[in-house]
């Protein structure tokens, strides 16, 4: 038997929310894409 699963993405704006209340995301929940050159740092401008 196959089985597949469409599920929707997680938004910033959950992933906010669920860091505010500081609850754990379950594994592989936040998963984006593209993802960033390792040793690249993000700073907002």
């Amino acid at each position: 038997a196959r089985v597949a699963f469409s599920l929707f993405p997680t938004t910033m704006d959950d992933l906010f929310a669920v860091a505010d209340m500081n609850e754990i995301m379950p594994p592989k929940s936040t998963w984006f894409e593209p993802k960033l050159k390792d040793g690249l740092l993000v700073h907002l401008i």
